[in-house]
């Protein structure tokens, strides 16, 4: 018995231990970690590179590109679990703002819903502790729901119709909530948030949309 209690306690301790302050050396590895992981992931959050288009042309190189995404995000994903598994969330208490590089490769893992859904639950304890960002959890929300092919509550996910409009990407589940619930977890407003995202879109893709007779973004009044 003695010896039970005794496994129960160190267990205990352990747990601890992830959960606490990290020392300053494993912040800087932490931290390096980090920007490496999220200088990948933004290198492949866009459209494919110029060089990549000159080796493989127009028709081809969005495939290649695609699957260059899909493992370097698997790479991340589990660079990222490694991390949860020594340090526990990387929220605001042990690096910072930098929290944001932490999330956004969890919010980046598509191909696993059910380390994202994870990952939710631990959010939301460290939403109520005050120790990461509000509008993290509301997006990582709408991936798991978009992931799954369902209605999003936020709708910060989008995608775009024929003229280049951003819409969410499988409909919203109230469209008349949207804004009070956007508003809670500090997200802008949804016309805002959508305009912002059609005229990024447009710039990206003004050649293409020009041809097809659009020459400025279609905004939402």
């Amino acid at each position: 018995m003695k010896k039970y209690l005794i496994i129960i306690f160190l267990s205990f301790i352990a747990l601890g231990c992830r959960s606490s302050q990290i020392s300053d050396a494993d912040k800087k590895t932490i931290l390096d970690e980090l920007n490496y992981i999220y200088t990948i992931d933004q290198k492949y959050a866009g459209l494919p590179f110029p060089e990549l288009k000159e080796k493989y042309g127009e028709k081809k190189v969005w495939d290649v590109f695609l699957k260059m995404r899909d493992s370097v995000g698997l790479e991340n994903q589990n660079r990222i679990k490694r991390l949860y598994e020594k340090y526990g969330y990387l929220g605001y208490d042990k690096i910072g703002e930098k929290e944001t590089q932490f999330w956004i490769s969890i919010q980046h893992a598509d191909n696993d819903v059910l380390f994202q859904q994870e990952m939710l639950k631990v959010l939301k304890k460290e939403i109520r502790k005050k120790n990461a960002d509000r509008s993290h959890y509301a997006m990582l929300e709408d991936r798991i729901a978009v992931n799954q092919k369902k209605k999003q509550r936020f709708g910060s996910q989008v995608t775009y119709n024929k003229i280049g409009q951003a819409i969410p990407k499988y409909g919203l589940v109230d469209s008349a909530r949207v804004d009070k619930w956007r508003a809670r977890y500090h997200l802008p407003s949804f016309k805002k948030y959508y305009n912002d995202m059609t005229v990024m879109h447009f710039e990206m893709n003004k050649d293409r949309l020009s041809k097809a007779g659009i020459h400025e973004p279609v905004l939402y009044k």
